[in-house]
């Protein structure tokens, strides 16, 4: 996703958990999140404070790679 236009990843490379910070330039962090609830049924927390801006993403181990694809592909049509 680093690569994607206009996607901003806030969680460090070297950092790979189970949480993840994601965003989307010009895109406020409370709307992000309440239009990816919304619209896709995908639960997040808005993040907006000391010096990151985006949702808070925490799959669990029961998340399925289809539903992770799915939030992977609402990014990407949100941020075109």
């Amino acid at each position: 996703m680093r690569d994607l236009p206009k996607i901003v990843l806030n969680t460090p490379k070297d950092r790979s958990c189970a949480i993840a910070n994601v965003g989307i330039q010009g895109m406020a962090p409370a709307d992000l999140a309440k239009t990816l609830f919304q619209k896709y049924r995908i639960f997040t927390v808005a993040i907006a404070g000391a010096g990151v801006m985006g949702v808070r993403v925490t799959p669990h181990v029961y998340t399925t790679t289809a539903e992770l694809d799915q939030f992977v592909a609402a990014l990407r049509v949100l941020a075109s």
